[in-house]
């Protein structure tokens, strides 16, 4: 990768990836279907009525949101999640809750893709500027087809440090050697993405891919796009 840089004096550009590189969205709404489906199919049900993805979701929110999976990985989370889930409707089935995490983890990976206009931009950007990906979420590049696209990957649970925590970015311009100025952080979440890397001291692009409205209290990017392409233009 060069580090040939811009005129503006910018070295790196850090990316997220949730929402950003990829819909991760999409891929775990299409997982936990087959989950539900998984489960009903066994015969389980739920006070007489058929499990759904959306309630899947909400025992895996309830779970997070418990002391004891503060700081925990997803996976971890995840897991524990199908237990609670299936605990609720018939307990004692442990060996179905690792069958169906066993599952939607390999649903969930085989349905993710990069965006379409991903591809082409980080390499025509990797050919000026040293790129990292900053990231709360458990994918690693290798997983969506972007092996080779990262000079530095930094997962927050790999790295004990969150978004919106601005340390995490601090780490990230620490592996690259470069003081923040230098960087241009770009990510679809106004908290997490944009204001966490401003307090870091980095620059920062809204990947708006969704027309979203600005979270109001915080102070806004320096550049709002609504995909990677427009990136190419902008540095």
């Amino acid at each position: 990768m060069s580090a040939g840089g811009s005129s503006s004096g910018v070295l790196a550009i850090s990316f997220d990836g949730d929402g950003t590189l990829w819909d991760f969205e999409a891929a775990m709404r299409a997982a936990l279907e087959r989950s539900a489906a998984t489960l009903n199919d066994a015969g389980l049900g739920r006070e007489g009525a058929p499990v759904t993805a959306a309630w899947l979701a909400a025992v895996r929110d309830e779970v997070a949101a418990t002391e004891r999976f503060r700081g925990a990985s997803m996976e971890a989370i995840r897991l524990a999640a199908f237990g609670e889930a299936v605990r609720r409707i018939e307990p004692g089935r442990d060996e179905l809750a690792e069958l169906v995490y066993g599952r939607y983890m390999e649903d969930r990976f085989a349905d993710l893709r990069p965006y379409p206009d991903v591809g082409d931009a980080l390499a025509a950007l990797g050919a000026r500027f040293r790129l990292a990906l900053i990231t709360n979420g458990n994918t690693h590049p290798t997983k969506v087809g972007l092996d080779g696209s990262f000079e530095e990957v930094v997962i927050a649970f790999e790295c004990g440090v969150h978004k919106p925590d601005p340390a995490i970015y601090a780490l990230a311009l620490e592996r690259l050697g470069i003081p923040a100025a230098a960087c241009l952080h770009v990510g679809d979440d106004p908290l997490e993405d944009v204001d966490a890397a401003r307090r870091a001291g980095l620059g920062t692009v809204w990947l708006n891919r969704t027309a979203a409205a600005w979270s109001d209290g915080l102070v806004r990017a320096d550049h709002e796009l609504t995909d990677l392409a427009a990136l190419l233009d902008l540095v």
